[in-house]
């Protein structure tokens, strides 16, 4: 099983600071937030996972919602040059933080880390 998340947030992180937990404080803003929400396993050769099939959501959570859409778009341009496709994106704008969420789904393979848009 691949874990794509710090090659995520090595790709992000001069956006903004990358977490795996939604931030506490309004201090750390703005920050990137990353939550593997699916790693199905698709095929399996010699007993070993070959190809996987990831989702990944991203939360952009900045003071203010024109912020935290401006990062996003950042995070989709460095994802889409990488061959990532967005297959969600909303504006949230709650009581604590304003952010902007998005969801990737992809394949991997395992061994050369080639990804294929779904």
């Amino acid at each position: 099983m691949v874990d794509v998340k710090p090659c995520i947030a090595g790709l992000l992180g001069d956006i903004a600071d990358v977490e795996l937990a939604f931030p506490e404080r309004a201090e750390a803003l703005p920050v990137i937030t990353l939550s593997e929400t699916g790693n199905v396993s698709s095929v399996i050769l010699g007993g070993e996972d070959r190809y996987s099939v990831i989702t990944l959501q991203i939360d952009v959570f900045a003071d203010e919602p024109g912020q935290s859409q401006q990062l996003a778009a950042r995070v989709n341009d460095v994802l889409a040059a990488r061959g990532l496709k967005r297959s969600f994106a909303q504006l949230i704008t709650d009581e604590r933080f304003p952010r902007t969420c998005m969801r990737y789904r992809f394949g991997i393979d395992e061994i050369t880390w080639r990804t294929v848009s779904l």
